[in-house]
């Protein structure tokens, strides 16, 4: 019970006609162990993936190549031959598992033309600027309903005070816009 391992799959992944070596290995349609050299897979897994991920994930720096790459991690790892030699063989092996098994981050953006894939960053861009402004605007609304509520005690103490206040015009000359009102109503029906 202790070597049981469950694999989960979606399904077969055929090889297509225009498909290299290359890629049918890194889609994990051949099992890593079974390959013969390797180290001539990693480059391909190398150009997949963002520089610095791989840096921080085996923390191994100032490489140019591939197989200084290999050989800076061997020695790292002290994965060597008689000899002193590294063990490219065995290095390269875990490192296509690794990219395999998803330890170094990558990813395969869906193709798009140039024109598509500027406008998708141009919405990206005004999507972070509306963001940016509600943001603001809450704030702000927040300070305004501050602001409002201290006027609406302003406004309260004034009118304690002067409670005779009605209003800016007088009963009259409300009563004459009354009339007039009922007088054009009146005209344009007739």
């Amino acid at each position: 019970m202790k070597r049981i391992y469950l694999i989960d799959c979606p399904g077969v992944v055929p090889p297509n006609m225009g498909d290299t070596d290359e890629d049918i290995l890194l889609r994990g349609v051949v099992r890593i162990e079974n390959v013969e050299n390797p180290e001539q897979y990693v480059a391909a897994a190398l150009k997949k993936c963002k520089r610095h991920h791989i840096e921080r994930t085996y923390d191994v720096r100032d490489w140019e190549t591939p197989t200084e790459f290999l050989e800076l991690l061997a020695r790292k790892g002290g994965k060597l031959l008689k000899g002193g030699e590294a063990d490219m063989d065995g290095v390269a092996k875990m490192v296509l598992n690794d990219f395999l098994r998803g330890k170094i981050p990558w990813f395969t953006p869906p193709p798009a033309s140039a024109a598509a894939w500027a406008a998708a960053e141009e919405a990206k861009a005004e999507l972070q600027t509306e963001i940016i402004k509600k943001r603001k605007r809450a704030v702000t609304d927040e300070d305004g309903e501050a602001e409002e509520e201290d006027e609406e005690e302003e406004v309260e103490d004034e009118e304690e005070e002067g409670e005779d206040f009605a209003s800016f015009t007088s009963d009259e000359e409300d009563e004459e816009a009354a009339g007039e009102g009922v007088a054009i109503e009146a005209t344009e029906e007739g």
